[in-house]
């Protein structure tokens, strides 16, 4: 074996390392939390755990990369592309101190082109299946189309990491992603799959804590049990004694305000979206939405009007729940209609349509037919029963 073959053979499992350090050093700028560490694929050969809870790990098959998987400290969190270019960073950075060595040691030169090949495929924007590249994470938010920003749209990326923290037995990472799942499933309008987490792992995690109970919440108020949903949160935020992760805090107020709604208090609604006034993204539009829900609720010609045009104009962004957004808007369309404002309710009608077929879009194939279910007559399915009003105007007293 010459030295060019040798040097290219170290070189391999070197750069799989070197990228992923990349990774792993940006994820706590970036606001992630690292759950395991390793080179290569298949069935692990050795696994271990750090102090810090991080398992690390080498695969069967040494030459065919390594992964690097973190979970955000707090849901959403803003700085992603930190994260993602951390390999690509990190590569850069070997190329500039391979580039010098190779001229002195032609050994090198093999290793230097080979780097600079793994940096140029993973700065292409390509995806398939279950496997996205970093140039496509970084370019993602600003490509638009119907799967940008919708969380559902990743089961098969979720998957796939879910398989792999179980083969590495990363606990953390397993719930993070049975979390993830589950919401999917709740989002899309699956039957969740019978799973429940383990109290110690909610415990040192109060992010995970807060997302189990968001997610449980929002199941009971979809099932018609707001009540228990208003308990859960109150329960939650009683034991936590403010000591809430500040992004969950807004996420259990919203789910609050949704089961105030529920329970014909449109008033309390409005008082816990004061607390995530302000807020961007996801969560901000989400908030249009629970605004869209009391405005109903309330039945005030005005509020409806100014909720749907709020709202329309927020469509094409991330949610938390894109459905409910399709929903709510052909809930307003419906009653802007009845109040005579035909013009107002004809756009509102095409926002909601536009919003459940690119909701439609962005689901993989097996989570479409449940989700149309959902969306009922707003996707225009007329296999399923006509939906039931889900506002009712609240009666005057007599």
């Amino acid at each position: 074996m010459d030295l060019n073959t040798l040097a290219w053979l170290i070189s391999v499992p070197l750069i799989a390392v070197l990228h992923e350090l990349g990774h792993a050093l940006a994820a706590r700028p970036a606001g992630y939390r690292v759950t395991s560490f390793g080179i290569g694929h298949g069935k692990p050969l050795l696994h271990w755990e750090t102090r810090r809870g991080v398992i690390v790990y080498l695969g069967r098959w040494l030459v065919s990369g390594g992964m690097c998987v973190a979970i955000p400290v707090e849901p959403l969190p803003s700085r992603r592309w930190l994260y993602h270019s951390g390999g690509l960073l990190m590569q850069g950075v070997l190329a500039l101190a391979l580039w010098p060595l190779s001229q002195r040691f032609p050994a090198l030169e093999g290793a230097m082109v080979f780097n600079l090949l793994v940096l140029a495929w993973n700065l292409l924007p390509l995806r398939f299946g279950g496997y996205a590249t970093d140039g496509w994470h970084l370019v993602a938010p600003w490509l638009g189309g119907s799967r940008a920003g919708q969380f559902y749209a990743q089961r098969a990326h979720v998957e796939r990491v879910l398989r792999l923290e179980e083969a590495n037995h990363s606990a953390l990472g397993v719930h993070w992603c049975r979390l993830m799942l589950e919401w999917m499933d709740t989002v899309t309008g699956q039957e969740p799959q019978d799973w429940e987490p383990e109290e110690l792992i909610l415990m040192s995690e109060p992010q995970l804590e807060g997302l189990i109970t968001y997610i449980r919440a929002e199941q009971e108020r979809m099932e018609g049990a707001s009540l228990g949903a208003l308990q859960r949160i109150q329960a939650h935020r009683r034991d936590m004694a403010g000591a809430l992760p500040g992004r969950v805090r807004d996420m259990l107020a919203l789910s609050e305000a949704r089961a105030w709604n529920a329970q014909g208090s449109p008033k309390k609604a409005r008082e816990l979206l004061s607390q995530v006034a302000g807020v961007g993204g996801a969560l901000g539009r989400e908030a249009l939405v629970v605004q869209l829900e009391a405005a109903l609720q309330e039945g005030e010609p005005a509020l409806i009007a100014a909720a749907c045009e709020r709202l329309r104009a927020s469509t094409e962004g991330a949610f938390l729940d894109l459905p409910a957004a399709a929903i709510a808007l052909y809930e307003g369309a419906q009653e802007l209609k009845e109040q005579g404002q035909l013009q107002a309710a004809e756009t509102t009608a095409l926002a909601a349509r536009a919003a459940a077929n690119r909701a439609l879009a962005a689901a993989l194939p097996e989570d479409r037919l449940p989700l149309a279910a959902r969306l009922g007559a707003v996707a225009g399915v007329e296999i399923v029963p006509e939906r039931p009003r889900l506002w009712r105007r609240r009666q005057s007293p007599p």
